[in-house]
């Protein structure tokens, strides 16, 4: 498997998809990734042993969450810890990271997953400093042309932070304005950061 072909990694997307990967194969992939020969190849083969191989392979997954060569590589592997697997808590340090907007993450990829992977954390557990994070890219942005889409998505995590489903964090609920459910999520929030400061 030195030589990878676009058919057969084609292909591989669709069976990881299926279930169709035996376990031998994805250690093999494993194999590939870890001894450094996925080359161009990497976010599918990663792709495809996170989905078929499952949380068997968390070490190998998290090895990418802080990956400036292909920033969506870091994007796929943000997801797949906090959003699959639901072990983002113990990655806070690198999601806190990504949330720092890197240099070499041009295109946003891994701070948008970071973004939403932090919601998630906070859905499953409180953590102090990641909400901080998110309230301040909600109510300040970072500063640049496009932050309404940047702090629409930290209002979402915020959402998904203070318990909405995946389903309820996308929006109001009817006859609420996004205005008005966002600004309540944000006290909601500030609230809670409070709390937690209040308690010994």
């Amino acid at each position: 498997m030195t030589v990878m072909h676009d058919d057969y990694v084609r292909q591989l997307i669709a069976r990881a998809k299926d279930g169709a990967i035996p376990q031998q194969e994805v250690k093999e992939i494993a194999r590939t990734i870890s001894e450094g020969r996925a080359g161009r190849d990497l976010y599918r083969l990663l792709y495809a042993v996170a989905r078929a191989g499952g949380p068997a392979y968390e070490s190998l997954v998290a090895g990418y969450l802080i990956h400036p060569e292909d920033p969506e590589v870091s994007a796929l592997a943000a997801q797949v810890l906090t959003g699959h697997w639901r072990v983002g808590a113990k990655y806070r340090k690198q999601i806190l990271e990504l949330l720092g907007s890197p240099e070499w993450d041009l295109d946003d990829d891994a701070f948008m997953a970071a973004v939403s992977g932090a919601g998630q954390i906070l859905h499953d557990g409180f953590d102090a400093e990641l909400l901080r994070a998110l309230l301040r890219l909600a109510e300040e942005g970072r500063g640049e042309y496009n932050d309404d889409h940047l702090r629409r998505i930290a209002v979402e995590a915020i959402a998904r932070a203070l318990g909405a489903s995946h389903a309820e964090s996308f929006g109001p609920p009817e006859g609420v304005t996004r205005s008005e459910w966002s600004q309540g999520l944000l006290r909601a929030a500030r609230d809670r950061l409070h709390e937690a400061a209040r308690q010994p």
